[in-house]
């Protein structure tokens, strides 16, 4: 049989997701995970008490796509947004702009001024999409200290027997710590 091309049109929906999606977004957004794992991140984000709104990219009555926004904890003007996930074959229809343009106008709906997401430097590729949709990069220093190293002796003592302490003039960070 020679190859034939063939037109098909089909209607996408975006809306917020429902309890039944979860067995749909296990098969075509998270197979790595099992059935129960992405039920009870749903079951998470549906409670009456979460500050997540997940939404779904829907095609023929099945969830192929997904992203969650997650409203901060601290300031409520500023919202997470994070699991963006679509079925390969139609990530080049661009249900994640559709997903995006959603996540955006859900926020907006509910007082969120400023979408926020945390990338790993790593994924290049991923960092130029969310700079394409309008996502500016800040600057962020990440600290980490190792807990499975035996501890050190940090403090040092002066001849007096007096601890010397960091000085950081008119540090804010100080303040915090002398707290």
């Amino acid at each position: 049989m020679a190859n034939q091309d063939f037109n098909l049109a089909g209607a996408l929906k975006v809306r917020s997701a429902e309890k039944e999606d979860a067995a749909h977004l296990q098969s075509y957004c998270f197979p790595e995970k099992t059935k129960t794992q992405v039920t009870k991140d749903l079951d998470a984000d549906l409670a009456e008490d979460s500050q997540t709104h997940r939404l779904v990219a829907e095609v023929g009555g099945y969830p192929i796509g997904q992203i969650s926004v997650t409203r901060d904890a601290v300031d409520p003007e500023v919202a997470g947004v994070g699991d963006l996930a679509v079925s390969a074959p139609f990530r080049p229809l661009g249900v994640a702009d559709h997903l995006m343009k959603a996540a955006e106008a859900t926020a907006a709906e509910d007082g969120v001024k400023t979408l926020e997401v945390e990338l790993p430097a790593s994924e290049a590729p991923v960092i130029q999409r969310y700079k394409d949709w309008g996502f500016t990069e800040k600057p962020l220093v990440v600290l980490q200290k190792s807990l499975d190293s035996a501890p050190e002796d940090d403090e040092e003592t002066a001849e007096d027997g007096e601890e010397n302490e960091a000085v950081d003039p008119g540090g804010e960070q100080q303040e915090l710590l002398d707290t």
